[in-house]
């Protein structure tokens, strides 16, 4: 019997998440097919967000395009790559462009952001100074972001590319390749033609 409810109660829950990702598609600029958005996300601005076939969104991802902050107008837009996977808890957030290639995987409470709020205006408390000058992200196709890792502005991680479990990367990672710490640091390379490189690449910072 307890077996059965078990069986029931997924059941009964992935037809809900297929309500809830129908309600919540219709208001975005592009969904693709057979996505999956588990309750409860924040997707600020749906227009401004697109998400291929076969994403997942787990629970608590805050999505962030902005149009306005402050008096000032922004053109943030938000793209997610066919089979990428939104970890619990990751916020993202964009005054230009976040792109998130196909098939990149992004752990709990990571936070990727084009902009920062501008600290050097100190006549306000930071949380509601006016925005630094956007500077476009983009994640290359494959790779994993770890757990509560942060993404700054202007950075690019290459194609099938690793970031640590809290690692701070403020500058472009190289494809194929380890990055950890705070500040990042590629700590190695993965493939068999930059496996010399090794070594070297322990003393590349990155962030």
């Amino acid at each position: 019997m307890r077996k059965q409810f078990l069986v029931l109660s997924k059941k009964l829950r992935y037809r809900g998440l297929r309500v809830y990702t129908w309600l919540l598609r219709s208001g975005l600029k592009h969904c693709g097919k057979r996505v999956r958005i588990e309750f409860p996300v924040r997707l600020e601005q749906p227009g401004r967000i697109s998400i291929g076939d076969d994403v997942v969104l787990y629970s608590r991802t805050w999505i962030n395009p902005v149009a306005e902050w402050m008096g000032h107008s922004y053109d943030g837009h938000v793209v997610i790559g066919d089979r990428s996977k939104i970890g619990y808890g990751v916020q993202i957030s964009s005054a230009q462009s976040v792109v998130i290639e196909e098939d990149v995987a992004i752990a709990a409470n990571a936070v990727i952001v084009d902009h920062m709020h501008d600290h050097m205006q100190v006549d306000v408390p930071i949380f509601i100074a006016p925005l630094s000058r956007p500077a476009p992200v983009r994640i290359g196709k494959g790779s994993f972001l770890g757990a509560s890792c942060f993404i700054g502005p202007g950075v690019r991680i290459g194609e099938h590319a690793s970031i640590g479990a809290n690692a701070v990367v403020n500058k472009d990672v190289p494809d194929y390749s380890v990055a950890m710490g705070n500040p990042a640091r590629v700590f190695r390379y993965h493939t068999p033609a930059t496996e010399k490189n090794e070594d070297a690449a322990s003393k590349v910072q990155v962030g």
